[in-house]
């Protein structure tokens, strides 16, 4: 094996384990190496699913506590995997699916984070992922954090492998 395949290897599974699709240079792995110790913020194995009823999902996981300790301040990435089929565009819907999270910080200020897809054919599925920059204000509640299917009714949405996680690269301010 060639050092440029060990090098794609290995930003392969730097991709995978951070939820992103960056192209990484050498430089940025020895920083994802450093900061290799990646925690999912969201519980693991929740999914949206239509065809269980599901057309919104409350995340489990995040507390104040945990955000006020460890995301204030921070680059996160958000992801998860999706698949639809059945999808109308309807200029009186969304015609989103994703998830995302509202926080009220302890001046009262309103924060929405998190990553929104907009399908563009009748049916697919893509890896979403998505990298904001945390304020770094205390939250004094976390509003919701949910998974949503704002296509059309009838269509059928399963999101997946839903991650939130710090991102060692920084980057968005």
């Amino acid at each position: 094996m060639s050092l440029i395949e060990k090098a794609t290897a290995l930003a392969d599974g730097f991709r995978s384990l951070y939820g992103t699709t960056d192209k990484y240079t050498l430089a940025d792995m020895k920083t994802a190496l450093s900061g290799l110790q990646i925690h999912n913020f969201l519980n693991e194995g929740q999914s949206l699913d239509t065809t269980n009823g599901d057309g919104t999902k409350n995340l489990q996981g995040l507390t104040v506590d945990i955000w006020n300790q460890h995301l204030c301040g921070k680059t996160v990435t958000f992801s998860c995997d999706i698949e639809w089929s059945g999808y109308v565009k309807n200029e009186n819907i969304g015609n989103r699916i994703g998830f995302e999270m509202q926080t009220i910080d302890i001046n009262n200020g309103n924060r929405w984070y998190g990553p929104w897809y907009y399908p563009q054919s009748e049916a697919g599925s893509t890896h979403l992922s998505l990298t904001q920059y945390i304020s770094e204000k205390a939250i004094k509640s976390i509003e919701y954090c949910s998974a949503y299917n704002q296509i059309n009714s009838t269509a059928t949405v399963k999101v997946t492998n839903f991650k939130m996680v710090v991102n060692p690269m920084g980057g968005q301010n």
